[in-house]
């Protein structure tokens, strides 16, 4: 339970709220706590400030914070719809996370709840002569860090839902993905065992993409029954009911308490970056994918889009690999060559009309090929700049253009 919760606070549509609940709770701490100062000295000490000077400075925090955090979160509409609209529908929960617009929001948020409570608790009379300097210094400094984030959102909103933008957050998170994979690739399962036709297969019964997998669950309770657990699936995969989740060696008799293994698999109704590499590539194809006619004639954008999915590709993760050790799971290994198939396919069939695009292709491979860490990927760039060569040869009609393209990949490819 605790893991699906810390799952669901980490989802960039939830931190929206999240962030800004957090600064109202503390703006109504810091509003209140300019109270508790006479505690610590003597009453009227510290410099007397007009209840009216506090009270306009207030009003006027308030006033501009609620017209600007409205015009904030339209501009924050308004960039999730080009963002979807310029690359791809799936790149909205990146723009969403983003986390100068989220801070900026909260706290604009922040200060005006904090300028409302101050303002009412002041004429209340709430705050003494300390009390009053010391909610004026703190007004101050409320209004430097208020200028301070204006100015930062000011050049955020500048790119935020722009076509660069979106591509390096989709870049950002498809990395991550890959190098996060690539330090740990079976997700610290490292049982060296095999699954046996008498171990306890265990099945799903809902339908969704498998997100995450509570490792750390699975491998106290296999440690606990004295088992061991093959997974079958990985993070990415279409799940389905009925569908075999994992095999448990030496399995307790107890078959609803088998069942209840499945909570462990983290179902959604879409894809996510953190465990599942792929998906970036997935991703990154359909801004390509739009940029390509029919729907654009925009090459160069296609361009830049395997540009990134190379320089991904070929990127060895710096860290040492994962210290993470679960000695009572395994787990299926992952096809890495889906990434070529899932990123640079689209592109080649979409652009295969378009001859910048082809050259470019074959380059991109090229470099994989001769560069990518495993082998599954280095093949899978070999077999799909041969088919694109196979594939352009019946799209590119003036002939000269195809002889160019032939002669690149024959130099490439040491032909």
């Amino acid at each position: 339970m605790f893991y699906r919760l810390l799952l669901a606070l980490k989802k960039p549509g939830n931190t929206l709220w999240i962030t800004p609940t957090l600064g109202a709770l503390l703006a109504i701490i810091f509003a209140f706590a300019a109270k508790s100062v006479n505690f610590f000295i003597d009453e009227n000490v510290l410099p007397e400030v007009q209840q009216d000077t506090l009270d306009g400075l207030l009003g006027i925090i308030a006033s501009s914070m609620l017209a600007v955090s409205t015009f904030s979160l339209s501009i924050m509409v308004s960039a999730f719809a080009s963002a979807s609209g310029g690359t791809t529908p799936r790149a909205t929960e990146l723009v969403m996370g983003d986390d100068n617009t989220r801070m900026a929001i909260a706290s604009f948020i922040s200060a005006f709840i904090y300028a409302i409570i101050a303002k009412t608790v002041l004429g209340m009379g709430f705050y003494g002569q300390n009390g009053r300097f010391v909610l004026f210094v703190s007004t101050l400094l409320v209004l430097l860090y208020l200028i301070i984030t204006l100015i930062r959102w000011v050049a955020t909103i500048s790119h935020l839902g722009g076509m660069k933008n979106t591509l390096e957050k989709i870049h950002c998170a498809a990395e991550n993905a890959l190098q996060h994979y690539r330090l740990n690739p079976s997700m610290g399962a490292n049982w060296v065992g095999n699954s046996s036709e008498q171990g306890s297969i265990v099945y799903a019964s809902e339908v969704g993409y498998l997100t995450h997998i509570d490792m750390l669950s699975l491998q106290r309770y296999a440690e606990k029954q004295d088992c061991y657990i093959a997974i079958k699936v990985r993070p990415g995969e279409l799940i389905s009911p009925n569908m075999p989740l994992m095999s448990v060696e030496n399995a307790p008799k107890d078959k609803k308490q088998l069942d209840q293994l499945a909570q462990y698999f983290v179902l959604a109704g879409s894809r996510h970056y953190e465990e599942d590499p792929e998906w970036g590539f997935i991703v990154l194809a359909e801004s390509a994918q739009k940029a390509l006619p029919p729907v654009a004639n925009d090459p160069g954008t296609a361009i830049a889009v395997m540009n990134i999915m190379m320089r991904i590709l070929i990127t060895r993760p710096e860290q040492k690999q994962s210290s993470v050790n679960y000695d009572r799971l395994a787990i299926k290994p992952l096809d890495a060559s889906d990434w070529i198939k899932s990123g640079f396919a689209p592109i080649a069939r979409d652009g295969v009309e378009l001859l910048e695009v082809n050259l470019l292709l074959q380059k991109n491979l090229a470099i994989i090929w001769q560069n990518a860490p495993e082998q599954q990927v280095r093949e899978a760039a070999l077999q799909l700049a041969i088919s694109s060569l196979q594939r352009a040869e019946q799209a590119l009609t003036f002939s000269e253009d195809f002889q160019l393209l032939q002669q690149k990949h024959n130099k490439l490819f040491d032909k």
